[in-house]
């Protein structure tokens, strides 16, 4: 039998009926190009090949004949029962035409008039959004014997495959409805939009699409964003559900400010809150109370209702929190903003929530200064022995915030920090030293205990490691209450203690900032910390006349109360009670004399004691 091998593609019809021992050559060895074509489609969707070209193959007629015309216009068969064709796209050819347009089209996105072929497709979206301005400069530039006939052409030809459309538009919107097939016509990118809210805020406008199962439309805008280090654009999403017949403009989700009846008072409100925002870049201590915006622990968009002091900060926001990196794009965005630029910047604002433990975004609008206790510590009660460490306390806490100490360890960043113990039983006033010398000092708290840590030494090592380079940042005092699970003395049957012990002394050679460490059972504490502690002091339990100074702060903070006699706080003096059960006693007997719609007096204390 014969043998050959094939290196071309012209080949006898036996190559198929197997007559043939058929050699080929190894696989892309032949340097030459094979083509195939495309035969229908299969019930599955698929295509299959073949080497043969089609017999019905059509003649392309986009060449050098037609490249001699201004516009060449492509069409498609039409099942609308109006007309048999209709257009699919208009690419345009003559170079003064195009110099035209761009004028005409300056600054639409997605339009580049200098390129080769300039196309337009179904429904010419660009030209809808710029019919008017195109009128206008045709009618105002002076314009050549050949540009002019070229724009008059183009004029005649969009004026009559546009006149439907921009008609209705003109018709709806003098109405101010809209209608959903149309709704695209009311939304020119960049034009500045405004959300359909109790609390109105500005974007700038993307683009339109549409969903082609639903026709509902995913309207895409941009905002200003701060990611903690830089102003820049961030992205968000506006659906409108397709609905039948015509809409109010101003009904929808968001729409251009433009078809807005006060629209200068809105511009003006929308410039106002942009100041404010920018004016919370970087850090800021404040006051919250509203909605927040966070994540659950599945990873899910959830709302928290917050009631705190908030640290506002969106640079540890990316740092700190594992869900929070802030992404903005853009690179022409200045330091300082423009107005309107402040038109479309965003609402919310990164930062801490101190009594949530959360990350997360707020509203601006819920945002204020913080009403300071000036009587903070003064009202502090010591034991009286230690009276004059008052001053001593804020003396060093001040000094540390400020960086005055520039004492530094042999090994550079140790020792840097103030470490204070603060000793006694429970409601002695420990947890109050640290709030009091915050308060006056008009800095953060962070207060945390050994739960908020973790009981595994990989976890309290890697959420102590964060909080140790948290706060200093932030210039805060740092209170761990009830330290005592990690300064207890070491021992050699609970390893797993010695190393939550081991973790803590070394996180606390490198923390620079002022730390209080409460502890209920001081003779227990681990030697190793003596030599770290810079001050201690040591709380009793409270004597009556402590109890008694309590009792009148606490009351004379009490909305809706009577005056006390002395021999009234005399008598509340008397049972051994800490701060905070007194507290806590004064809550309830507010809640019965409230109950009784009465002022809170003597007589609802001693039903309570």
């Amino acid at each position: 039998m014969a043998k050959e091998t094939i290196s071309n593609s012209t080949q006898s019809e036996s190559e198929s009926t197997g007559e043939l021992d058929i050699k080929y050559a190894p696989r892309g060895s032949i340097c030459a190009v094979r083509n195939l074509y495309q035969t229908r489609l299969g019930e599955d969707g698929e295509t299959s090949w073949t080497r043969y070209l089609p017999e019905t193959l059509i003649k392309p007629v986009e060449n050098d004949e037609s490249a001699q015309y201004v516009l060449i216009v492509r069409n498609v068969k039409c099942y609308d029962g109006r007309k048999s064709l209709s257009i699919h796209s208009v690419i345009v050819q003559s170079e003064p035409l195009k110099t035209f347009l761009g004028k005409v089209l300056h600054g639409y996105p997605g339009v580049t008039t200098s390129l080769e072929r300039l196309e337009f497709h179904t429904p010419f979206r660009p030209l809808v959004h710029r019919w008017e301005n195109f009128i206008k400069v045709r009618d105002e530039e002076e314009l050549d014997s050949t540009t002019k006939e070229h724009v008059e052409l183009f004029y005649k030809f969009f004026e009559e495959e546009l006149r439907g459309t921009l008609a209705r538009k003109k018709d709806l919107i003098q109405n101010a409805v809209i209608t959903s097939p149309l709704l695209w016509t009311l939304f020119e990118p960049d034009d500045i939009v405004i959300s359909n809210s109790d609390f109105p805020r500005g974007y700038l406008f993307s683009k339109a699409s549409i969903k082609s199962q639903t026709n509902d439309w995913v309207l895409t805008c941009k905002y200003i964003d701060f990611d903690g280090k830089k102003f820049g654009y961030s992205e968000q999403e506006v659906l409108v559900d397709d609905f039948i017949g015509t809409k109010p403009i101003t009904s929808l989700p968001i729409y251009p400010l433009k078809y807005h009846s006060k629209r200068d008072t809105v511009r003006k409100t929308l410039i106002s809150q942009g100041k404010c925002w920018e004016e919370h870049k970087g850090y800021h201590y404040m006051q919250y109370e509203g909605l927040a915006l966070g994540l659950s622990e599945y990873g899910q968009a959830k709302q928290f209702h917050v009631k705190s002091r908030i640290i506002i900060d969106a640079e540890a926001f990316g740092v700190f929190d594992s869900d929070g990196s802030i992404h903005v794009f853009g690179k022409d965005i200045a330091e300082e903003l423009t107005d309107e630029q402040r038109m479309i910047t965003s609402d919310m604002v990164y930062g801490y929530s101190l009594i949530d433990k959360e990350w997360l975004q707020f509203y601006l609008r819920s945002v204020s200064e913080i009403e300071w206790d000036s009587h903070a510590f003064e009202s502090l009660v010591l034991p009286r022995e230690q009276q004059d460490l008052k001053d001593l306390l804020l003396a060093v806490a001040r000094a540390q915030s400020q960086q005055l100490d520039n004492f530094d360890d042999v090994v550079r960043g140790k020792g840097r920090g103030i470490i204070l113990q603060l000793r006694g039983p429970p409601g002695v006033g420990k947890t109050l030293t640290a709030e009091s010398v915050a308060e006056v000092m008009k800095v953060p708290l962070y207060a945390m205990s050994a739960g908020d840590l973790g009981t595994h030494a990989d976890a309290v090592e890697h959420n102590l490691k964060n909080i140790l380079r948290m706060v200093p940042k932030w210039g805060a005092v740092l209170l761990l209450d009830e330290a005592d699970v990690f300064m207890e003395t070491r021992s050699s049957t609970d390893l797993e203690r010695n190393e939550l012990v081991s973790i803590f002394l070394r996180m606390l050679e490198y923390y620079e900032g002022i730390l209080f460490l409460t502890t209920n059972r001081a003779e227990q504490i681990d030697p190793a910390f003596e030599s770290r502690i810079h001050l201690s002091l040591n709380y009793k339990e409270l004597d009556s006349t402590s109890r008694r100074h309590i009792w009148r702060q606490f009351l004379g903070r009490s909305p809706n109360t009577t005056a006390f006699s002395d021999e009234e706080l005399d008598q509340l003096a008397v049972p051994q009670l800490n701060g905070r059960q007194v507290k806590n006693t004064i809550k309830t007997a507010s809640l019965l004399a409230w109950s009784q719609q009465k002022e809170l007096g003597f007589q609802h204390i001693q039903v309570v004691l």
